[in-house]
């Protein structure tokens, strides 16, 4: 999978935001992914082209603009541009080795003699960006403190609520909020509509939302005992904002991006304006420690292809880590449905799981229930994940074997999952 559908794809549950601007870059990419689907190369190269001579993208469009060109390029057997757009991304700041160097699209690149020259070229680049040690992680919370001023405002005068969100939030907004809403938000008029309209939910989580901070030492704790469990871990800084309930969140150059009013529950919080599967996934600030773990996991899984297999396989494992490390899985919720019904869940999912559509199984809020929640899909990777973890002598082996999986269907074939679900 192209490292930009991977981006948008391999964290928590996202809601999606409707009737928002669309700028010229991100209707350039979208014809550029929609061809990359189709598989005609040509036109996702030409697309993505002109999207790396867009003056309004911003530099991560154009660096994996450039990457996306080079796997098309090396897909077509063309070494020479591959190589060429490969330097081209990797000169405009697109430096994660791992991905380059495990993409299977850029195999053709191997046995050339430039290949192990940018690969080093990348890694010396990435070097300077690695924070080793957990203590190291910065969460940087100033957009909570923006915004809360903002909101205060906006209720006082709601005519000019959006303006003032814009001046009191978003122009004084982080490099975190600033990707955020480039990638979420995008409309502050919608978002201003979002917020006003839950007041009672909003008014409630002020406190839960300011106590984020004192999380830190519990955060930093757990991500040191997950270091200690894979040592070639590698961290983000982090970066709290209040996102209208458009996504839990997502990744950038800057980091872990996390939407805290969606992780705002807590004793007195009012959740009464929320919907269902917003009530089901608004979890508490207590939860914080194994909600990042499983974002901190989604930043060293190895690359997704594009199956549903895939897809929930980095998602299961991601709730698999945070509870192996933690304690607690960020989606315990999902078990109690999963546990009574896997039998049938694994026959359903075999049907669709190595073609692309995750509708009825990731990200698919309109499809919970009283009765059946969403997102099985996590817990059908989950189960995958843990068998194949439970079968191991060596567990720091099965974990590191876990987070870097080259080949689902190979990888679940090793699991055994579907001999042990046969037996329960």
């Amino acid at each position: 999978m192209k490292p930009f559908l991977l981006l948008l794809l391999i964290l928590g549950a996202v809601f999606t935001a409707a009737a928002q601007n669309t700028s010229r870059a991100d209707s350039l990419l979208n014809i550029a992914q929609q061809a990359g689907k189709k598989k005609d190369y040509p036109a996702a190269i030409a697309a993505y082209q002109r999207l790396a001579q867009e003056p309004t993208a911003k530099p991560r469009y154009k660096a994996v603009s450039f990457y996306n060109m080079a796997c098309y390029y090396s897909l077509q057997r063309d070494a020479p541009n591959a190589l060429a757009n490969l330097r081209k991304a990797i000169d405009a700041g697109y430096v994660d080795s791992h991905q380059i160097s495990t993409d299977s699209d850029l195999d053709l690149l191997h046995a050339d003699k430039q290949w192990p020259r940018l690969l080093a070229r990348a890694r010396r680049l990435e070097e300077k960006q690695i924070i080793r040690r957990p203590e190291d992680v910065q969460l940087t919370t100033t957009d909570i403190d923006h915004f809360w001023t903002a909101y205060a405002a906006a209720r006082r005068d709601t005519a000019q609520a959006r303006a003032i969100f814009r001046r009191e939030y978003f122009n004084k907004a982080s490099a975190g909020l600033r990707d955020y809403y480039d990638l979420k938000i995008k409309d502050d008029a919608f978002f201003t509509k979002r917020i006003l309209q839950r007041p009672q939910y909003y008014n409630s989580i002020r406190a839960t939302t300011m106590a984020i901070t004192g999380e830190k030492p519990k955060i930093v704790a757990a991500f040191r005992h997950f270091q200690e469990l894979y040592p070639a871990l590698r961290f983000q800084n982090i970066y709290f904002v209040i996102g209208g309930w458009v996504s839990g969140g997502t990744v950038s150059d800057a980091g872990l991006l996390i939407g805290a009013d969606q992780i705002a529950n807590g004793p007195g919080v009012n959740t009464s304006e929320l919907s269902l599967v917003q009530r089901n996934r608004c979890a508490p600030v207590s939860e914080m420690p194994s909600l990042m773990v499983h974002e901190l996991v989604h930043r060293n899984q190895g690359p997704q292809d594009g199956t549903l297999l895939s897809y929930a396989l980095n998602e299961g494992m991601a709730d698999f880590v945070a509870e192996l490390v933690t304690g607690h899985n960020p989606n315990a919720r999902l078990h109690p449905y999963g546990n009574a019904h896997e039998k049938q869940l694994w026959a359903d999912f075999q049907k669709e799981m190595l073609g692309s559509n995750s509708d009825n199984w990731l990200a698919n809020g309109k499809q919970e229930t009283p009765e059946k929640p969403c997102d099985l899909g996590y817990y059908v990777g989950y189960r995958i994940v843990q068998a194949y973890y439970n079968q191991q002598p060596d567990k720091k082996q099965a974990l590191a074997d876990i987070l870097n999986i080259r080949d689902a269907k190979a990888f679940l074939a090793r699991s055994g999952y579907a001999e042990v679900v046969a037996g329960r």
